[in-house]
């Protein structure tokens, strides 16, 4: 007998139920599926291996997708090799960029700014919290563990259960806190990272709208308030670097108010992210009197956290960021101050645009100023700011401290020709890049060396490696200085843009290595000098 298809019969309404039953089974299926293969590479894979192939695969995709969309100007045919590049250059937070971004698409701007978003130092932390989460469920508690310890705290109440952990005489209560601290981490970690993100972009949106100086900018370039909101938001925090502007930044530079508003939020996603955490952490408990996060703050080593220091070390961090963020903008207006660098800027305005270079010349690599003017001086301080990756420390601490607070490491497993490769000294692999670069643009080198000069390569690698961004870029005046008759039209990106294929594809290497540094010879320890 066959079954009526009339949308009012009741055959049809039981194929539409059969077929709900079938997708409701098969997405189960799909649901175990994926946690059975989160479960697994949390225990069983290297966590270098899992970023690894994190970074590569939404890398390509990325890529892809920027290759798809098309530009705003038709005339733009970007080639894969630029896309490759930008989309790395998004994914490991570097900010540099071969390509003009106002060319760029919406759609386009909207894919750097999710690359951005998932390459965030917070948001793969968070991730990696939730992996080892997952990883010290599995391996280290058994359900009769957990039975146990849930009787024991419905019992036990004489004595505290951060004190009994403190006291070492409790080693069940010790692995149940410790796990379910991690989760309590994670989700920490979530509402810290919504926050900024939210508070951010209608902090930007209502500047923007309210200054009618920089909603006329953006409005003169075409480009949407809300987007670019959104994007700079992103930007900041992920200290991503790529503005949807030619001039990056520097377009607002007399807009303080912008600028110190992103300061913030530069701050809160990198250098100062354990103080910011620590405080976010403590407020928190203030309010829930969770014991998870008075264990967390009392005994952070049990997280195995790098962000999540000592009170000790959350200090000496903080002291060495701000430490250097004061130098060097110091420095920068004590050098640079009548210079053309802060033409046509007022005291004010000085001061703050050189407190955002200080800012971000550690990690972000935004610009308030064309960096190409900075004096000698000021450049080389900002190479040295550049290595530094954001763990350093300046502190007088003894081996046995920094262990307190920094996550050790199991080298043990997962050592192969790649891993071996980061295992070399970090000033060593940096040596082999500028040696590398040299030699791939060796005839530009001897053909145009004002601008392909030893420091700018330098300068460019050593920006790649810190995923930082700023880059010196390229003029045309210095070229028609040696060669007069050479037709050259400048150009507003980094100044990789102006390297060959090869050299741009050693580059995107090296920020991906950069990327990845973590997995070095330090086996996570602070890169610490000691007093």
């Amino acid at each position: 007998m066959a079954i009526s298809l009339n949308p009012f019969s009741g055959g049809y309404n039981a194929i539409i139920l059969i077929r709900i039953q079938s997708f409701a089974r098969a997405s189960r299926y799909v649901l175990r599926l994926i946690m059975f293969m989160y479960h697994f590479i949390s225990i069983h894979v290297h966590p270098f291996w899992i970023q690894f192939f994190y970074f590569i695969i939404i890398d390509l995709f990325g890529s892809l997708l920027l290759m798809v969309l098309k530009p705003t100007d038709p005339d733009f045919k970007p080639r894969y090799v630029d896309m490759f590049f930008l989309s790395t250059s998004a994914l490991t937070v570097s900010g540099l960029s071969t390509v003009t971004m106002e060319r760029l698409s919406s759609s386009q701007i909207v894919i750097c700014t999710l690359l951005m978003l998932v390459g965030g130092e917070v948001f793969v932390s968070m991730l990696c919290v939730f992996c080892r989460s997952a990883k010290t469920s599995i391996a280290e508690l058994t359900v009769n563990r957990v039975n146990s310890v849930r009787i024991e705290l419905e019992t036990i109440d004489s004595v505290s259960t951060v004190e009994r952990i403190e006291s070492g005489t409790d080693i069940s209560v010790k692995d149940f806190l410790r796990t379910s601290s991690l989760k309590y981490l994670g989700l920490v970690i979530v509402v810290y990272w919504v926050f900024f993100h939210v508070t951010g972009f209608i902090a930007c949106l209502v500047y923007l709208y309210t200054i009618s100086s920089s909603k006329e900018v953006l409005r003169g370039k075409g480009i949407n308030l809300g987007l670019f909101a959104f994007s700079t938001t992103v930007s900041s925090f992920a200290n991503g670097g790529l503005i949807a502007t030619n001039e990056n930044m520097a377009i607002f530079v007399r807009n303080s108010g912008l600028l110190l508003f992103q300061i913030v939020l530069v701050l809160a996603g990198n250098t100062l992210f354990p103080l910011f955490l620590r405080g976010t952490i403590w407020v928190i408990k203030c309010f829930t009197k969770n014991e998870e996060l008075d264990c967390m703050i009392k005994s952070p080593k049990d997280s195995k956290f790098d962000h999540l220091l000592t009170n000790l070390g959350t200090f000496f961090r903080s002291i060495t960021v701000l430490g250097m963020i004061v130098f060097v903008t110091t420095l920068f207006c004590s050098m640079d101050w009548r210079h053309p660098v802060f033409n046509g800027l007022n005291s004010y305005q000085k001061v703050v645009a050189a407190l955002f270079i200080g800012v971000n010349a550690r990690h972000a690599g935004e610009n308030s100023v064309d960096p190409s003017l900075i004096s000698p001086a000021v450049l080389l301080f900002i190479i040295f700011m550049m290595y530094l990756p954001s763990s350093a420390n300046f502190m007088p601490l003894k081996e046995d401290e920094e262990k307190r607070y920094v996550e050790p490491k199991d080298n043990s497993r997962g050592i192969t020709i790649v891993t071996k490769f980061l295992l070399l000294p970090q000033v060593v692999c940096v040596i082999i890049f500028v040696i590398v670069a040299c030699i791939i643009e060796r005839r530009r080198l001897l053909l145009d060396p004002l601008n392909f000069s030893t420091l700018n390569v330098i300068f460019e690698v050593i920006s790649a490696y810190g995923n930082v961004g700023i880059s010196t870029g390229y003029a045309c005046s210095r070229l028609q200085k040696l060669h007069p008759d050479m037709s050259c039209v400048d150009q507003p990106y980094s100044f990789v843009g102006w390297w060959s294929d090869g050299g741009k594809l050693l580059i995107a290497f090296v920020m991906l290595y950069g990327r990845l540094k973590k997995f070095s010879a330090k086996n996570g320890k602070a890169w610490t000098l000691k007093g």
